[in-house]
C-alpha cells in the first residue's frame, strides 16, 4: 500500500473513531443522565451490528489473515 493510500485509510478510520469516542464518552460519563448513557450504548451496539453486516457482505480479500493478526496484536497490547 502506498504512503498516500495509507494516509487516506488512516484519516477515514481516525475520523470515524473520533465520532465513536464521542458516543462512548457520553455513554460512560457518570454525570450524564442514565437515559442518555443508555441511548449512547444502544447507538454503539447498533453500529456494531451494521458494521458486522457490512463486513459480511463484502468480498473476501487475500490480506484478511494479516488484518486478523493486526487486530490480535492490538488486543494483546491492550492487555
Amino acid at each position: 500500500m502506498s504512503y498516500h493510500k495509507e494516509q487516506q485509510h488512516s484519516a477515514r478510520v481516525d475520523s470515524i473513531v473520533k465520532l465513536l469516542q464521542m458516543i462512548h464518552s457520553e455513554a460512560t460519563d457518570p454525570h450524564s443522565a442514565e437515559y442518555i448513557r443508555e441511548d449512547c450504548k444502544y447507538d454503539l451496539v447498533m453500529l456494531r451490528y451494521e458494521i458486522d453486516k457490512m463486513v459480511r457482505n463484502t468480498p473476501m480479500f487475500g490480506k484478511e489473515a494479516d488484518w486478523e493478526k493486526e487486530i490480535t496484536m492490538k488486543i494483546l497490547k491492550e492487555s
